[in-house]
């Protein structure tokens, strides 16, 4: 795993940090899970996400170790649109639509959903962060929301 992107063919992963994409390079990378239908990368935590109907299989890329069993963890039913664990890794946020985020305690199993209050804004994105102030930024297209995950 490097952190810059690379036309190099090393047999490892390469990451653009400006634009949190992977490139697997040479080798390719084989996944021998049945059902698994799509990847997505977690850039704040370096995890390699492979999602099946009811699952989410994880490997860390840095540092990169192969042959590692993943991790993973139910997925409940739903669309998935984008999902990310907090940088604590014990709780999972995924974006079920434009419109709303659902988040999993991976402790308790409580959920909370993150959801727009107006019609007219919907989610682009969101992130997990280490700051004081707040746990989650929600990237909307009306701003920035900076929010406190509590459950209970």
């Amino acid at each position: 795993m490097s952190g810059k992107a690379s036309a190099s063919n090393h047999p490892c992963f390469s990451v653009s940090d400006a634009l949190s994409h992977v490139y697997i390079q040479y080798p390719p990378l084989k996944c021998a899970l049945a059902g698994t239908g799509s990847f997505l990368y977690d850039d704040g935590n370096k995890l390699l996400l492979g999602l099946t109907s009811d699952r989410v299989f994880s490997w860390k890329t840095a540092p990169y170790i192969p042959h590692v069993a993943p991790s993973s963890d139910p997925l409940f039913d739903g669309p998935v649109l984008s999902i990310r664990y907090s940088l604590d890794l014990k709780l999972l946020a995924i974006q079920r639509s434009n419109y709303e985020v659902q988040i999993w305690n991976k402790q308790t199993g409580d959920t909370i959903s993150q959801k727009c209050r107006f019609e007219s804004e919907s989610i682009l994105g969101f992130f997990w962060t280490d700051c004081p102030i707040c746990d989650i930024v929600f990237v909307k297209t009306s701003g920035l929301n900076f929010k406190i995950i509590l459950f209970g």
